[in-house]
């Protein structure tokens, strides 16, 4: 009876007041029906209560048992561990949306469409949760996952200003791939160089330019003597 708190607030449209998880399966099957952003926070929703009751009814199956609630707690810690899982997915996914609502006008299609390929990229990821909680069918899960190849496709041309929003230096970034002129190549080539000096070998003239430089004879290998009794 007590109100959730607000990490938790997504229970409330996805469990009934029996306790019972309140699964309203999707009903679209175009690409845009099911990877819609409210519809994939519904989605996360259902498969995180899921799991969430999972979790609970094994605590309650250990107390049952008789253990101690230490004990049930150790003896339901794989389901919860999977229910942690499943609720930080959800929880990212929905602060995720309500940043996209306060977002500047402008930046909100590309905030969206990104905000769309984590959930709907994590669902395929774990697409046996939402197949087991009903809220998407097999024809779904496979029109989600071309859903993210395209969204992919769309996302790479915003990929650079993505990752320079976050204002990472290439001081703090101390990555050549990542650099904000974009000179990659010559860079990484100079990195390359500076970790690996070019030093003279000292084992060369005298071990590896014999090999390199002997002749038929010295291939046949040194001649034995062998004493004549």
């Amino acid at each position: 009876g007590q109100p959730l708190p607000a990490n938790l607030a997504y229970l409330q449209g996805a469990v009934s007041k029996s306790g019972a998880v309140d699964t309203k399966p999707c009903v679209g099957t175009s690409a845009t029906a099911v990877s819609a952003l409210d519809t994939l926070k519904a989605a996360w929703s259902s498969v995180a209560a899921n799991a969430i009751v999972s979790a609970v009814r094994d605590f309650e199956a250990g107390l049952a048992k008789g253990l101690s609630k230490d004990n049930a707690y150790e003896f339901s810690s794989a389901s919860r561990l999977h229910a942690a899982r499943m609720h930080t997915y959800t929880y990212l996914l929905h602060r995720f949306a309500a940043q996209v609502e306060q977002s500047p006008a402008a930046l909100r299609p590309v905030l969206t469409l990104l905000a769309q390929l984590f959930g709907a990229h994590s669902a395929v990821q774990h697409s046996g949760e939402f197949l087991q909680s009903g809220f998407y069918t097999g024809a779904q899960v496979e029109t989600l996952k071309a859903f993210v190849n395209d969204a992919c496709a769309q996302v790479r041309k915003d990929a650079v200003p993505l990752t320079d929003a976050f204002g990472y230096t290439d001081y703090v970034v101390n990555s050549p791939l990542g650099r904000y002129d974009g000179d990659v190549y010559e860079k990484y080539f100079e990195l390359v160089t500076s970790l690996n000096p070019q030093k003279p070998i000292p084992y060369f003239d005298s071990l590896i330019r014999p090999l390199l430089e002997r002749t038929n004879e010295s291939e046949l290998g040194p001649e034995l003597e062998f004493d004549q009794e």
